[in-house]
């Protein structure tokens, strides 16, 4: 029976690495690698995929900055703030952008973790979001 046990715990603990687990610590620097925004009907409005745009987030303990760049390399967006993060809620709270439309905004996502991979739903300006984020070294 012990090595059944023993057994059951080496095969739930290698089954934890690849499941999806709520966010812990977001600090560092992480880039986009995935992202499908949709409209109210579920309509794709715009996937990026390798190769697209280029996103990069920098958290540290409570501030964020992101900087966005179009496929061609060109300036697309950015913008700063601070952000609480509790659990499975990411919160940004937008206090400097490129863009007016997003200043003062407070934008809560689902937060989550899968693969190493942070993965973050919500909505923003109507659109429904899902963007996948990968920790820079």
């Amino acid at each position: 029976m012990k090595k059944l046990w023993v057994l059951w715990l080496v095969v739930s603990t290698a089954t934890v690495s690849s499941t999806t687990l709520a966010c812990e610590s977001l600090v560092g620097a992480w880039e986009l690698t995935y992202a499908v925004y949709k409209d109210q009907q579920g309509k794709v409005v715009q996937e990026i995929k390798a190769g697209g745009e280029k996103s990069l987030k920098i958290l540290s303990q409570q501030h964020f900055s992101f900087i966005t760049m179009d496929k061609d390399g060109k300036f697309s967006v950015a913008g700063a703030g601070t952000y609480s993060l509790s659990g499975g809620k990411y919160t940004e709270t937008v206090s400097f952008a490129s863009m007016d439309r997003l200043l003062g905004k407070i934008y809560p996502f689902n937060c989550q973790m899968k693969d190493g991979i942070w993965i973050h739903t919500g909505s923003e300006d109507h659109l429904s979001i899902e963007e996948h984020w990968r920790r820079l070294k």
